[in-house]
């Protein structure tokens, strides 16, 4: 992806593409560096967090976390 905004279409959250050009989010490798906090304090909810994170992981190259690991805090 070369944009921010074609990665959050590519996503299905295009809704949320002015809010990270409103706070200067505009390049993709800057997405690496977001936490979940950072994205809570964009207005992200939950759901669309972890959907956001998941993808952050995977152009990081990083295997994410099973998610039954992750709801109940135990190793699967």
């Amino acid at each position: 992806m070369s944009t921010i905004a074609e990665w959050l279409a590519a996503l299905g959250l295009s809704e949320y593409a002015q809010v990270f050009a409103e706070n200067s989010i505009d390049d993709v490798g800057v997405l690496r560096d977001l936490s979940d906090q950072d994205l809570k304090e964009l207005g992200v909810p939950l759901g669309h967090r972890r959907k956001m994170q998941r993808a952050i992981a995977e152009l990081s190259g990083e295997a994410p976390a099973p998610l039954v690991a992750a709801v109940s805090g135990s190793q699967v």
